[in-house]
């Protein structure tokens, strides 16, 4: 989705809960993975924060920010296509 449409104004990036002492181990799954065209961090703060903040309680999950950073949540057993739909009509305001 990042390559498909980063012309019309997306912006992805990825972060990793993982503990940024592993960060070799990080690296080496996002190698894996390609993600080496989007901005890839390691969150260094302690869960108790973004837990809080994004009503999570850990990943896999994606979220999908509008231009005035309110955000929609996704779960890991969401379908891309209907991710790809939100995307594509905030992408149009």
């Amino acid at each position: 989705m990042h390559k498909k449409y980063a012309k019309d104004g997306l912006v992805a990036i990825s972060v990793s809960l993982d503990d940024p002492a592993d960060k070799a181990k990080v690296v080496q799954r996002l190698q894996k993975l390609q993600a080496g065209a989007l901005d890839n961090f390691i969150l260094d703060e302690k869960p108790e924060a973004w837990q809080k903040s994004f009503d999570m309680e850990g990943p896999p999950c994606i979220f999908v920010f509008t231009r005035e950073g309110k955000f929609h949540k996704y779960n890991a057993g969401e379908k891309y296509d209907t991710i790809e739909k939100v995307v594509v009509q905030l992408l149009k305001k």
